[in-house]
């Protein structure tokens, strides 16, 4: 199994993801962490399943969430650079996580 690697954005990307769940909804952002917790999972096992993005980058869809998981395959290491909302221009998500 692939190592995991969560970049600080990464990991502040879930936080606010959960905490926005959370506010709409008690549960809803645990729900959110353990289905992350599974494409975590898939990736880890896969590293190439999901296909390329940008530049080597790839995006996993989160299932039942409309979050990607950008992330780039190291040799047997996994580098998840973002955790973003689907819901917005793909031009902003790739500036954000420095892809452009």
């Amino acid at each position: 199994m692939s190592e995991l690697i969560l970049l600080l954005r990464a990991d502040a990307d879930i936080q606010t993801a959960f905490e926005r769940y959370e506010k709409w909804q008690e549960g809803r952002g645990v729900v959110f962490l353990r289905h992350l917790d599974a494409a975590f999972e898939l990736l880890r096992a896969h590293p190439e399943i999901a296909p390329v993005f940008n530049h080597g980058h790839r995006r996993l869809l989160v299932a039942g969430f409309p979050f990607g998981i950008f992330y780039s395959v190291e040799g047997n290491r996994i580098v998840v650079a973002g955790v973003s909302d689907l819901r917005q221009d793909p031009d902003a998500i790739l500036r954000r996580l420095g892809l452009d």
